[in-house]
């Protein structure tokens, strides 16, 4: 310690005269000894205090009470215990430690509240949970918060938020959403609590139990299973980290579902209900930038893939085209280069030939301007299309020589700065992966890449390299053509989104309504559960549309079905199938159950309707049908739910619940 071995060198000073001088000297050295002494202890002490405060020190940005302060101040040490096989929250790496997005949220926490976490040893979820029940363990810093679990924890807010998507085999066009499933060998981590609501709610799908998700997912590579459910985050990480580049994410599981079932809280012993509230507190103050950071390091970014086969036959044609072109100047560029040898050996060796040479020049220079003139038509008409295509020539490196100006355009960057930092732009999806063997081989297949903008924006490109040889065959290098195809990316989105959902309400549409509903009373077939379907339209609808205007008209229905989806739970369905008619889907739900809710969404139709000065009213009829009680058919069900409706707005009951006399009825009618 540099400071002791200054004071041992001051000490050694103040003695050494005493040994050497009478008794008067002697006293005044061992007076200004001791005040030495006490002054050195005095400043040691000091800065000893200071550090102490520094390390105990809460950071103010967290606001706690006096009460809070106190019990930190007697809790140093808090026994904290992660889930060691949940990457990337929290997982054991390769050499034997805990790391994770969990774990740099705690060590945050830790900092910033001036506390210690001691970690429990890690061990299986079934015992870790046992010893937090003990109190063996003060707090979990993973677990979801389940109403069985109340009693014995206090939960912080949710902070991991996790979806759960379905994984296929990248070439796999036969799975794109959750109704797909139907009949596929699906795996799954057995013991997860989101299995069982899988099961229950895809029963014909045929489980395939794994130890873990990264198991499901080889075993989908491996084409031992069609499919894999698992976490988003989850599946990037593993993803990444196992290269298994021949998966993608299919969809999303959940329709019109939040998945706060499956979100990660802060688990506290119940007998501590004060470290809840200061950590519930502390997590406030993770902003969502730093939380953004934490998730950046841990989960690579990775979108849902889509099939493009068909915009690729749209455009093979224009590829075909400028593949020949670039074939043929290729060609030429090889016979001038025989004309240059040819010329030269003429003029070495036979100086007879000099007419001939004349005319041997000029022909090079003819072919060389046909060279040039091909070169610029191919380069304009690609320049011509500058927002979309631009064109780049690499060597047998894979070094670019030339990238037309139109990248600018593209992608925002200049042709110098492209060609020195283009590893540098490229994002993170597995899909560029195999880009340097590609440009370092001949490969004449279109492929796909993604990409940062100047601003930071992704782009998809499509890319076509055509090999390039000398004039003994030998492969020099390639030159491409790339293609922007972000929008039609985007647009295919939009369609396949279109083709699902109502585009005015967002809310499902008939189509997507029609396969909900067989795959529920399929479901209700197998647990003999009760379904009940409203059919519903608006009162005094077209009244306010043909006299408001039709842009009133479509807020009405936009707001009406924002109040119909806040009445109905998550498990239930919402369609507009056209005008001012939405159906209802409402599962588990036998008449008794339909009754209330129904009422409910009227009360909410009859609220006014308030639109900048304008203020009025509506209501709305409901009719009701309900398998298996009224019929064991899903078309059948819909069209005696509305039969049911016309009752009801014909009697002005509001409700009305389907029977065989409402049938017989409107036959005589």
């Amino acid at each position: 310690m540099p400071v002791l071995n200054q004071d041992r060198e001051c000490l050694t000073s103040v003695l050494s005269p005493i040994l050497k001088t009478d008794l008067s000297q002697a006293m005044h050295y061992l007076v200004s000894l001791f005040f030495f002494i006490f002054f050195v202890n005095v400043a040691a002490a000091d800065d000893f205090d200071a550090k102490v405060s520094s390390q105990n020190k809460v950071d103010p940005i967290v606001q706690l009470t006096v009460k809070e302060r106190a019990w930190l101040a007697n809790h140093k040490k808090i026994r904290i215990a992660f889930d060691g096989s949940l990457p990337p929250y929290s997982f054991i790496n390769d050499s034997g430690q805990l790391e994770g997005i969990a774990i740099e949220v705690m060590n945050t926490l830790s900092k910033r509240l001036g506390i210690t976490f001691e970690t429990y040893p890690n061990t299986s979820w079934n015992k870790l949970y046992e010893a937090a029940a003990a109190h063996k363990v003060d707090v979990v810093a993973t677990m979801v918060n389940r109403p069985d679990r109340r009693q014995l924890f206090i939960f912080t807010q949710p902070y991991l938020i996790k979806s759960l998507v379905i994984m296929t085999k990248r070439d796999n066009i036969t799975i794109k959403n959750q109704s797909d499933l139907v009949g596929k060998t699906v795996t799954m981590v057995k013991g997860y609590q989101f299995v069982d609501r899988v099961i229950k709610e895809l029963p014909s799908v045929t489980p395939y139990f794994v130890v873990s998700m990264l198991d499901g997912l080889k075993a989908v590579s491996t084409e031992k299973a069609d499919a894999a459910i698992t976490f988003m985050a989850t599946a990037s990480y593993l993803q990444t980290k196992y290269l298994l580049t021949d998966l993608k994410i299919a969809a999303f599981y959940d329709l019109n579902r939040a998945n706060e079932s499956i979100n990660e809280s802060i688990a506290v012993r119940n007998d501590w209900p004060v470290l809840a509230d200061i950590l519930r507190k502390a997590l406030v103050t993770i902003s969502e930038e730093e939380m953004q950071n934490i998730h950046a390091k841990w989960v690579p970014s990775i979108k849902p893939s889509i099939d493009y086969e068909l915009i690729r036959k749209m455009v093979a044609a224009f590829v075909i085209v400028l593949v020949l072109l670039l074939l043929w100047i290729a060609r030429v560029r090889r016979q001038n280069k025989k004309i240059e040898l040819s010329k030269t050996e003429v003029q070495t060796t036979n100086k007879i030939l000099q007419a001939l040479k004349s005319d041997l020049e000029h022909l090079v220079v003819k072919r060389t301007a046909e060279l040039h003139s091909s070169e610029h038509k191919f380069r304009s008409l690609v320049e011509n299309l500058r927002n979309e295509y631009f064109f780049y020539q690499r060597d047998c490196k894979g070094i670019f020589t030339y990238i037309s100006p139109s990248i600018t355009n593209i992608l925002g960057y200049t042709v110098d700065e492209f060609m020195i930092h283009y590893h540098e732009y490229l994002t993170d999806n597995p899909i560029n992966l195999k880009i340097d063997e590609y440009s370092q081989s001949i490969h004449s297949s279109p492929y796909q890449l993604e990409i940062y903008n100047a601003q930071k924006d992704i782009h998809w490109l499509e890319v076509t390299d055509t090999p390039v040889y000398d004039e003994y065959n030998k492969y020099i290098g390639v030159d491409g053509i790339v293609h922007d195809i972000t929008l039609r990316k985007q647009a295919d989105d939009r369609l396949i989104w279109l083709s699902y959902y109502d585009e005015l309400t967002g809310l499902a549409n008939r189509r997507l309504f029609a396969d909900q509903l067989q795959q529920i009373i399929s479901m209700a077939h197998r647990t003999n559960d009760s379904v009940s379907l409203f059919y519903m339209d608006l009162d005094r609808f077209k009244f306010v549309n043909d006299t408001m205007g039709h842009a009133i008209g479509d807020e009405v229905l936009k707001e009406t079905a924002r109040r119909i989806s806040s009445t109905l739970r998550d498990s239930d369905i919402a369609a507009r199938l056209g005008g001012d008619e939405f159906a209802l889907l409402l599962p588990e739900t036998d008449a008794a159950g339909a009754a209330p809710v129904a009422e409910k969404i009227l009360k909410k139709l009859r609220e006014p309707y308030i639109f900048d000065e304008l203020e009025f009213t509506l209501g709305g009829s409901i009719g009701i049908a309900v398998y298996p009680q009224n019929t064991s058919s899903g078309e059948t069900l819909v069209h005696f739910a509305d039969t049911a409706m016309y009752h009801a707005k014909q009697g002005k009951h509001g409700v009305s619940f389907y029977s065989e006399s409402m049938q017989q009825k409107k036959t005589i009618g």
